[in-house]
């Protein structure tokens, strides 16, 4: 690889070049701003003995003294300096850290189990004790009373008598029997028949809203108040079959007011182990000012 070595040489002619155009600009600059800033008055015209010379300074002249101006002659045989080896960078390994005893870790007591108690199971709603049934006890026949002995007696006492005596004949006794045989009907009991008799409840169950009344306009301009509890008769399917006045408010368009609206209800089956009967419920309407 080889090196120029005649650049510093060319650096330092134009440095000078630059210098002397810089000076004679500068020397340019200078004179024009003394003739310019001179006071008009001042200046008298010059005689002809004396006179000012301008010299002009060509540039070319310059650069050219500059050039001939001899450079340092740099020796031909320069030994070649070698090249600096730049050495890769070697990060340094770092040591590998002593093994440490490994730290014993605490031991987890297991947590304690705790056993939930059972939730009570909710006590099951005791269902309505069925009626009992009567069943008809068979009624005991009378056993026959035996005939009196005196008929052995009255022949004994013809025993002399040659006819022969006839032998005595004894009414055959019918006992009850004491239980009746398994296979009897009687053993069996009797299929339960649906009982139409209305339950009498302390609820009942609307299908809707509950109805309400409507206040007569003769009542409440005379101001009449009171409570009127009518007892409504509820067939299987819900439907409202008969109302009665049970307490009276003590005014006839009260208590007729109550009928109407009682009358305009209904209400969802009574049932019993799922099976609907009619029903009875005593429903207060109260008439408040």
């Amino acid at each position: 690889m080889t090196r120029s070595y005649g650049k510093p040489a060319v650096r330092s002619v134009a440095a000078i070049k630059f210098a002397g155009v810089v000076a004679a600009v500068s020397l340019h600059v200078a004179v024009l701003g003394m003739v310019f800033i001179a006071p008009a008055a001042e200046m008298v015209e010059p005689s002809m003995d004396e006179g000012t010379e301008i010299h002009f300074v060509e540039l070319a002249d310059v650069v050219d003294e500059v050039a001939q101006a001899p450079t340092e002659q740099v020796p031909d045989n320069v030994e070649e300096q070698p090249e600096p080896v730049i050495e890769p960078i070697i990060d340094p390994v770092p040591e590998p850290l002593a093994e440490s005893d490994p730290v014993a870790e605490p031991e987890t007591l297991p947590e304690p189990v705790v056993e939930l108690e059972p939730e009570p199971l909710p006590e099951p709603e005791p269902e309505p004790e069925p009626e009992p049934v009567v069943v008809p006890k068979p009624q005991a026949k009378p056993t026959p009373k035996s005939k009196p002995k005196s008929q052995p007696k009255l022949q004994a006492k013809a025993a002399p008598v040659s006819q022969p005596s006839p032998k005595p004949t004894t009414a055959p006794v019918n006992t009850a029997p004491s239980a009746p045989p398994a296979n009897t009907p009687a053993a069996t009991s009797p299929s339960p028949i649906p009982d139409n008799k209305p339950r009498m409840v302390s609820r009942v169950d609307y299908l809707g809203k509950r109805p309400m009344p409507v206040y007569p306009r003769s009542s409440q301009r005379r101001q009449e108040q009171g409570r009127v509890v009518v007892r409504v008769l509820i067939s299987a399917e819900g439907k409202v079959l008969d109302v009665q006045v049970r307490s009276s408010s003590g005014f006839d368009s009260l208590d007729q007011a109550a009928i109407k609206a009682a009358r305009s209800a209904r209400f969802k089956p009574y049932t019993e182990n799922g099976i609907a009967y009619r029903a009875m419920a005593d429903l207060p309407f109260d008439f408040v000012l």
